[in-house]
């Protein structure tokens, strides 16, 4: 079974705070807890970006605690990632990423249920985005009607759009969503 999430944020004081946890050890405790409980032999799991802060301590950190996953995983990366490419010299990260994730990569595609989706961190161009700045636009993808799952918002609404659902921690309760939950949010 295919699970989704986004925005881990491990090692980041300020988003451990911000869910309510008294220390970054809490929260980091708790969202790896979830994570745990896949079963390394059915389960992949699709994290859509910024595991960590943003800082190459927090990427060492929050790459450290990911390694003691058995679960398959693959990453697209976020503008918290330092291998995503919009940071200079990102690829230079690339190996220590590639010893936890199975797979590195801006954007993907998959299939959940019958439906083919995109993954990416960041939601369609165009959508309503606390977060947006100008400096995501060009990583953005154009919406043409296909499926979007992503990240960035840290939105309690799992719907972003007609089409596009955020897996962020926030809006699925601080635990991955499985293809199941998807496909249900897909048929609503």
């Amino acid at each position: 079974m295919h699970y989704f999430t986004a925005d881990l944020h491990l090692a980041h004081p300020k988003l451990a705070g911000l869910r309510g946890f008294g220390t970054v050890a809490d929260h980091d405790a708790a969202v790896l807890a979830a994570l745990s409980e896949l079963d390394p032999a059915t389960d992949t799991l699709w994290v859509l970006g910024d595991i960590c802060s943003g800082g190459v301590g927090s990427m060492a950190s929050a790459l450290e605690q990911l390694s003691t996953l058995a679960v398959p995983m693959h990453l697209v990366t976020g503008n918290h990632d330092p291998v995503h490419p919009m940071h200079r010299k990102a690829q230079r990260h690339f190996p220590a990423y590639t010893e936890v994730f199975a797979t590195v990569q801006q954007m993907a595609r998959t299939k959940v249920g019958d439906t083919g989706v995109l993954m990416s961190h960041f939601p369609y161009s165009g959508t309503p985005d606390r977060f947006s700045r100008e400096e995501f636009e060009q990583w953005q993808l154009r919406n043409f009607g296909q499926w979007l799952i992503h990240g960035h918002t840290h939105s309690a609404e799992r719907r972003s759009g007609i089409r596009s659902l955020c897996v962020s921690l926030e809006a699925w309760d601080l635990r991955p969503a499985s293809a199941e939950d998807v496909v249900a949010e897909m048929s609503c």
